[in-house]
């Protein structure tokens, strides 16, 4: 009897050690798994974040290059007040393909690939838009007004659009 008794007892303490262990085996994992779970999501996020950053610096590159393309293109302007005279009146649209300029020697001298627009506003007036492509899908397009009615010639910013 006493016998039995104790291989009752042994029985239960095994088996309640059984569960105690089966319980820390899975708050463990549990534990484990949230772990890993908020390690992707951090991870995730970060990727996200990165991918962001890097959008904002290609636009900012575009907007970059935009301006100095632009600067460029005032500097061939200046050498060939010809382009000025061979200008069309602007129109309500910004990027009107009969603004579009031909590339001359300078330009490709100049390395001025991107899509030029000039116009007349107004007498002694022209307004001079650039197309620059970034992220392969995003346009950047930056206006400036050349008022050619004073020496040196007046270089104003006016817009600047993202598509």
């Amino acid at each position: 009897m006493a016998s039995k008794r104790l291989l009752k007892q042994v029985l239960k303490q095994a088996q309640s050690h059984a569960v105690r262990g089966f319980a820390m085996l899975s708050m463990t994992l549990i534990l484990v798994f949230i772990t890993i779970s908020s390690s992707l999501a951090f991870a995730h996020i970060q990727q996200q974040r990165i991918q962001r950053n890097q959008l904002h610096i290609n636009y900012l590159k575009a907007k970059i290059i935009a301006a100095n393309k632009l600067d460029l293109f005032y500097i061939v302007l200046y050498e060939s007040p010809e382009l000025l005279a061979l200008s069309p009146p602007c129109t309500n649209l910004a990027l009107d393909t009969h603004q579009l300029v031909i590339s001359n020697d300078m330009m490709h001298q100049y390395m001025l690939s991107e899509q030029l627009y000039l116009c007349v506003a107004e007498e002694a007036v022209f307004n001079i838009a650039i197309e620059v492509i970034y992220n392969h899908t995003e346009r950047i397009v930056m206006q400036r007004q050349l008022i050619t009615t004073s020496m040196p010639w007046t270089w104003q910013p006016t817009s600047l659009y993202g598509f």
